[in-house]
């Protein structure tokens, strides 16, 4: 359970910190080009890869769910403050498929991320430095664009509501679930050793993004 916890707070991390990057970036970016233009084009290039990923993830599970698909547009936007990776119109739909579309991307991402990790430690790739930087490259991608938005979680509420009201339902009517613990679960040898991975891979998209913020505020200094 412990594990489970420490790679949820992990996640969070890097979430925080890939707004942080992003925003520090493009900020950046235009302070260094003077020009707003030319930083959004030097954004789509750099996270061209980790965006398509994402918006991708938003449209397969869309279709797979008969959700019709829209626009899509891989070109980032710098918003206020802001940086606006990308965007796919989704058609309106009730809030479980809604919230599961939005929460595609980062589904995928998670998968994805560890995915390549885990194979790549297995394989004991990590000698070859070629290697090294392409993992490093794809860590960063990912780590920075599987994160959904504000807009993508729109069911969310709509979903955490339907589930407490069901929660309290069944509790007046006095059903009750049998006792279970989460242990008996996470000490099971294979989610013990994907999570002890998982909690190790998610370290190094961690130290990249503080390694990046911080040499990116020390130059603007």
């Amino acid at each position: 359970m412990l594990l489970f916890l420490l790679f949820l707070v992990e996640l969070f991390v890097l979430f925080l910190l890939s707004r942080t990057l992003t925003r520090t970036l493009s900020y950046s970016l235009y302070h260094i080009t003077r020009s707003k233009k030319l930083a959004v084009h030097v954004m789509a290039a750099l996270f061209f890869p980790g965006t398509l990923i994402h918006e991708l993830s938003h449209a397969f599970m869309a279709m797979l769910l008969r959700v019709h698909v829209g626009h899509m547009e891989f070109v980032p936007k710098i918003e206020g403050d802001k940086v606006k990776l990308g965007s796919v119109l989704i058609a309106r739909t009730d809030f479980l498929r809604r919230f599961l579309i939005g929460a595609a991307p980062f589904l995928t991402g998670t998968a994805i991320l560890l995915g390549v990790l885990f194979y790549a430690a297995h394989n004991q790739l990590f000698g070859n430095y070629q290697i090294v930087i392409l993992l490093g490259y794809i860590v960063f991608e990912i780590g920075n664009t599987m994160f959904s938005s504000h807009k993508d979680m729109e069911g969310t509420v709509e979903l955490l509501l339907t589930l407490l009201i069901i929660t309290l339902i069944f509790y007046f009517l006095g059903v009750r679930l049998p006792a279970f613990s989460p242990d008996i679960i996470f000490n099971q040898p294979l989610v013990k050793n994907v999570l002890e991975k998982g909690c190790l891979f998610l370290l190094l998209p961690i130290a990249i993004d503080i390694v990046v913020i911080g040499l990116l505020k020390f130059l603007r200094k």
